[in-house]
């Protein structure tokens, strides 16, 4: 496809860096000067520097013949422009990253397919459904959901004490039935494998385990996590996206508190919540966290906009006893020494909406990619198109085109989800989990591809 991005901050370049891989026909229009010059030292991207909003500098990029247009700048204004422009010159796909959730796409005053606008994303609420995985999954090493939330991907470290320490997958299905949980990959030793019935799980492993939702209470017995239904967490930070986050636990069994390091802000969201304790501190400073008894918190959430402060707060945090800390920042290159001095998970809120912008852009025939830790195996969901190669074939023949590293995870059918066997036949309409090795997935991806797709 041709495509063009509008805006070459952290969003839009970690999306250059993956439409690259798929061979696609891209340009990038940045503001930036500097930003540009930057961009172009690491990637061979078409790059114009000006305005998204100057119609100029958009058929500079190639608007007239472009097939998507993803407007992810800062700005809202700028990106809604920008999609207005591209619907008038006929650009089938217009995506636009939207902060303002007054445009919110279920509850807008405003139709934003009049704007031009085929799709939203707004990054705040990704964000929050992330950090809300690893609150419904305590301890998880990494997290993904597939069909608005039915089946969960879990990723945890294997203690000597797991019921699924020293067994084999083919083991703990039939203990476990009539629970139904895939093992999809295992991380040994900084290596990924997958699995087979007979592959023995060992202590120190990464397993990667697919279940639908139901599942999900045996599941957190296997990996050691005892199932509460009310926690207590602690959150911090005075951004548009704490605010959101405590809206979304409000609604949850668990005891909630907000520390709002200003005072003004503090006072002014207070009246918006019921259940959740609004208090004013700066959680940089030991005595508030201890006031706050932040040992006995399973989660404390740094959320603010400012890098540091998340940062900071959450080590003194886990210093303090709390059991586990997810910190913000989008800041990549500190990610791994912050998680090896104590802070369980760093989430960058621009990379967790680039990720599910590029779901968006291939809904329907190919669905969310989540790359495994730091190997080369993805989880990749795929709607079955009635014409595609693997509609009506049976796993077993299907077997035989793949390459070897790639497996059918499971099949999402209705309601139901299905570990399949080799006799097992996908139907159309199916949603397929496939597990490949990244090397593989043009081909795996061919296979799914609809007929009058494959010459693309």
């Amino acid at each position: 496809m041709r495509i063009i991005i509008v805006g070459g901050g952290v969003v839009g370049y970690a999306l250059a860096e993956h439409l690259l891989k798929e061979k696609h026909q891209l340009s990038m229009v940045e503001l930036d000067p500097d930003l540009c010059v930057e961009i172009s030292e690491k990637l061979d991207i078409k790059l114009v520097n000006g305005s998204g909003s100057s119609p100029s500098v958009m058929i500079e990029a190639g608007l007239p013949d472009a097939d998507l247009v993803l407007a992810v700048t800062p700005n809202d204004e700028v990106n809604i422009v920008v999609c207005a422009m591209a619907a008038q010159y006929g650009v089938e796909k217009r995506i636009a990253r939207l902060r303002n959730r007054e445009f919110d796409e279920q509850n807008s005053a405003v139709k934003l397919h009049q704007m031009g606008i085929t799709s939203v994303i707004h990054p705040e609420k990704v964000l929050v459904d992330h950090i809300l995985q690893f609150v419904q999954t305590p301890h998880a090493v990494e997290s993904a959901n597939f069909e608005g939330g039915r089946i969960l991907m879990r990723g945890y470290r294997v203690r000597e004490n797991m019921e699924i320490a020293h067994k084999t997958p083919l083991q703990i299905r039939q203990e476990i039935e009539p629970h139904v949980v895939l093992f999809a990959a295992i991380v040994r030793a900084g290596s990924g494998m997958i699995p087979d019935g007979a592959t023995e799980i060992l202590p120190g492993d990464i397993v990667y385990s697919l279940f639908p939702m139901e599942s999900l209470e045996r599941f957190l017995q296997m990996v050691g996590v005892e199932h509460k239904k009310r926690r207590k967490i602690v959150i911090t930070g005075g951004s548009y996206s704490t605010v959101e986050l405590a809206h979304a636990l409000e609604k949850t069994d668990n005891n909630v508190i907000y520390v709002d390091p200003n005072l003004e802000h503090a006072n002014k969201i207070a009246p918006e919540f019921d259940n959740v304790q609004v208090l004013h501190g700066d959680c940089t400073q030991n005595d508030v966290l201890r006031e706050i008894n932040v040992d006995s918190a399973s989660f404390f959430i740094a959320a603010s906009n400012a890098a540091d402060y998340n940062m900071l707060s959450s080590l003194l945090a886990k210093v303090e006893g709390a059991h586990e800390v997810i910190a913000i920042s989008t800041e990549r290159q500190h990610d791994k020494l912050f998680q090896s001095i104590g802070i369980d998970h760093v989430l960058n809120p621009r990379l967790t909406a680039a990720r599910e912008i590029l779901e968006v852009i291939s809904r329907g025939q190919i669905g969310a990619v989540v790359k495994l830790s730091d190997v080369d195996i993805e989880a990749v969901r795929f709607t079955v198109d009635i014409s595609s190669e693997v509609a009506g074939v049976p796993i077993k023949k299907l077997a035989r085109r793949l390459k070897r590293g790639s497996i059918v995870g499971v099949i999402v059918r209705q309601d139901s989800m299905i570990i399949p066997g080799g006799e097992t036949v996908i139907e159309a309409g199916d949603h397929v989990i496939m597990i490949t090795r990244h090397k593989h997935l043009n081909s795996v991806t061919k296979l799914f591809r609809p007929k009058k797709d494959r010459r693309r």
